[in-house]
Order: C-alpha cells, then sequence, then structure tokens
C-alpha cells in the first residue's frame, strides 16, 4: 500500500450520503449498523445547520452473526412513531452491507405499513467513498419522488449541498450571479433545500433546467469547473446560458470586473507565486485554472480523484490524487508553497499563508468568505498580492 492511501484525502461512503440528505426537508437519515458509524458521522447535520439527529439500529457482534433483520424491523417501527419522515434514508455500513440481508423486504413492509417512503443506500467502502455516494443517492432520490430533468425557463444548480464547506457565503451569491447572468430564476437543489415532499414545489423543480456540479459534478455531461477568477466565472455562466448568451447586464459585470482586475492580475503574473490547493475536484480545478491561467501562479493541486476530460496539465504545473496530510505537506514544502488554499490538514504556521477552502471530514476552521464568482476573485487575487508583495 503506497503512502497516498493510508490517510486518504476522503471519507466513506456514509458521510457522501449523509452530506446529500442532512437538512433536506422531510428526510430522515437512519445509520444501520454499529454505533460508532452514526456517531462518527452527526457532525454532517451540524453542517447542515440542523440537529445532530442521526439514529441508528445499533447492531453488536452478535447480530452479524445471528442476523440484523429484527433490530432493523424494530428501528423502523420507532422512526415512524416518533419523526413519521416523509422519506427514510437507510445507510448501510460495513458491517451490515457484507451482511447480504434482505434490507429492500423490510423497506417495503415499511411503505406499505406507514405510507411513507424509504431508499436503501450502501456507504460501505464495498460501494464506495465520500465522493462517489452523492450519485448514488440522488439517483435513488428522484426515483423515489418521480423527480425529473425538465428543460423549463428555470434553473436549478444541483449537486450543491447545505453541508458544503462555505455554502452560507458561496451558495446565495452564485445564485445571485447566474441570476443577474442568466435571467433566470434559480431555484434550490435537491440537497440544498428544496422540499420534495411539497407536491408545488416538486413540480416546479421538475419543470426546471437542471446542471450537475458540486457533489454532482464527476458525472456531469459538462466539464465546467466551478467558477473561479474572471474568465472561469465567464465559462461556468455561458454553460448555463443556452442559445441566448449572457444578458446585458452580465455581459457588462464581466467587463467591468476584467477591467477591475488586469492592474492585479499583471502585478501576480510578474511573480508566479508558488500556490497549492487541496479540495474535490469541481472546486479544486475550477480554483487551479484560476490561478494559474488568469494570475500567473505555479499551482500544486491535489484531489480526490482525475477528471480525464480536463488535462491537469492544462491546470496546474504539479497533481496529485487523494494525497493525505503528512505526504502533502512534503510535497507542498518541496514545491516551495507560499500560500495553501484546502482544509485544515495543510495548515502550517510559520511555512505558508494559509486561506480555508475545503474540509473532508472534521472542520476546525470555518469559510472566511465568498472565493467563487467576481466577488470572489478580487479577494483571492488581493490576499495573493499581499502575501506575495510581504503586506502580511
Amino acid at each position: 500500500m503506497s503512502a497516498q492511501r493510508l490517510e486518504p484525502m476522503t471519507g466513506c461512503g456514509i458521510l457522501g450520503a449523509l452530506k446529500c440528505v442532512a437538512g433536506m426537508p422531510g428526510v430522515l437519515p437512519m445509520i444501520h449498523g454499529p454505533l460508532s458509524c452514526s456517531s462518527g458521522h452527526r457532525l454532517a447535520l451540524l453542517y447542515a445547520g440542523v440537529e445532530p439527529l442521526l439514529p441508528t439500529t445499533n447492531v453488536t457482534d452478535p447480530d452479524i452473526v445471528l442476523g440484523t433483520l429484527d433490530r432493523l424491523e424494530r428501528a423502523l417501527e420507532e422512526a415512524w412513531a416518533r419523526y413519521h419522515p416523509p422519506l427514510l434514508a437507510l445507510i448501510l455500513t460495513c458491517a451490515t452491507s457484507m451482511a447480504g440481508e434482505d434490507f429492500s423486504r423490510l423497506l417495503l413492509a415499511y411503505e406499505r405499513r406507514t405510507g411513507g417512503r424509504a431508499i436503501l443506500v450502501d456507504g460501505s467502502a464495498l460501494a464506495g467513498d465520500e465522493l462517489t455516494a452523492p450519485y448514488e443517492v440522488y439517483r435513488l432520490l428522484c426515483e423515489a419522488w418521480a423527480l425529473t430533468q425538465g428543460t423549463g425557463p428555470d434553473i436549478v444548480l444541483e449537486g450543491l449541498a447545505r453541508t458544503d464547506y462555505g455554502s452560507a457565503w458561496e451558495y446565495p451569491a452564485l445564485s445571485a450571479l447566474v441570476e443577474r447572468a442568466t435571467g433566470r430564476t434559480v431555484l434550490p437543489g435537491l440537497f440544498s433545500g428544496m422540499d420534495a415532499a411539497d407536491p408545488r414545489q416538486r413540480e416546479r423543480y421538475n419543470r426546471a433546467r437542471k446542471y450537475q456540479m458540486g457533489l454532482l459534478w464527476k458525472n456531469s455531461t459538462q466539464a465546467i469547473p466551478a467558477p473561479y477568477g474572471i474568465e472561469g466565472t465567464r465559462s461556468f455562466l455561458e454553460s448555463l446560458c443556452g442559445p441566448g448568451g449572457l444578458t446585458a447586464e452580465g455581459a457588462r459585470e464581466h467587463l467591468d470586473q476584467a477591467a477591475a482586475m488586469g492592474p492585479l492580475a499583471a502585478r501576480l503574473k510578474a511573480l508566479a507565486v508558488p500556490v497549492a490547493v487541496e479540495s474535490a475536484g469541481w472546486q479544486g480545478y475550477g480554483l487551479a485554472r484560476f490561478l494559474s491561467r488568469e494570475l500567473g501562479c505555479r499551482v500544486l493541486l491535489s484531489v480526490d480523484q482525475e477528471i480525464p476530460d480536463i488535462p491537469w496539465e492544462n491546470v496546474c504545473e504539479e497533481f496529485y490524487e487523494d494525497v493525505g496530510r503528512f505526504e502533502l505537506v512534503e510535497l507542498m514544502e518541496a514545491f516551495g508553497t507560499r500560500l495553501a488554499f484546502g482544509s485544515s490538514n495543510i495548515q502550517a504556521d510559520g511555512r505558508w499563508g494559509y486561506i480555508p477552502l475545503f474540509q473532508p471530514v472534521w472542520r476546525t476552521v470555518e469559510a472566511e468568505g465568498v472565493l467563487m464568482g467576481y466577488e470572489g476573485a478580487q479577494r483571492v487575487a488581493q490576499a495573493l498580492l499581499a502575501l506575495a508583495e510581504g503586506k502580511t
């Protein structure tokens, strides 16, 4: 086993599933497995701004040997009696996934008995990791609620979740930016506040055009990464506009922002600042592209998984997949990093400047403000220039 895999960048599928459903109106996640698998991931609900309620079936070693169905059946009855959830998301752990029991039979009986809906998500390492789980969860939710891909005038930025790091800053700013540039209304996505149990919201959601990004980006047909920088933001917005292009307000905003960025970019290109970026793919590729192409930085990029549609050579100088903290810090030191964007894993006082961007599992540093879009581009460029010219 290589050192890269000893401390992987991302967590297990349980965390990926919870990142999607935590805070979704009308959805109750339940862990079918040991208590440790539930207690270890309760923070995901806090990330979504909801109480850390995460019921578990509390499976023990004897249950794995004798069978877990009786315990699950009692848990399903209690969940309905206490919460009456419109939809229950049952998440399997490694222990229960390997047991191979007929969990679907109990969920069908639960649906017939209660009138509620239920989905079964395999959160085990056998099924994938934190960033492979979201697409399967999205598919199951669409199937449960009969959700469709529409062609109407409204837009849904699907795959952005309430649990995303910095979502309280980024999502409102991004939605407003898209509305100005496209002249269309941005509706909440399935993971970001849409109440699928409400027929009226579900009907409007079904008519809207969906764009997969964030947690769903790896399965998207559009290889447009996150909107960082001036040109990166314009590329992102144009991918949403369709044949009509940007609105007059959107085109004017781009020209104004490009003019404001010009002098900053010119000064930074002369400095070629070494910068490291640690993040999930959608964010990481977008930020690295901005730093290298628009600001002339030397960029080291570490993401969960390479995206073949975007050759890494086009966005960074050095590229690494799924690298844990200890090796990544060594790579960053050898690279001569001056500024690091990423999780608190790579925060190292005295070695380089640090801007929080991403948090794989444990959050010890909170986001500081908008980094995407035109507003974020100015913030990033100013921070880089202050560091490079010794003003911080």
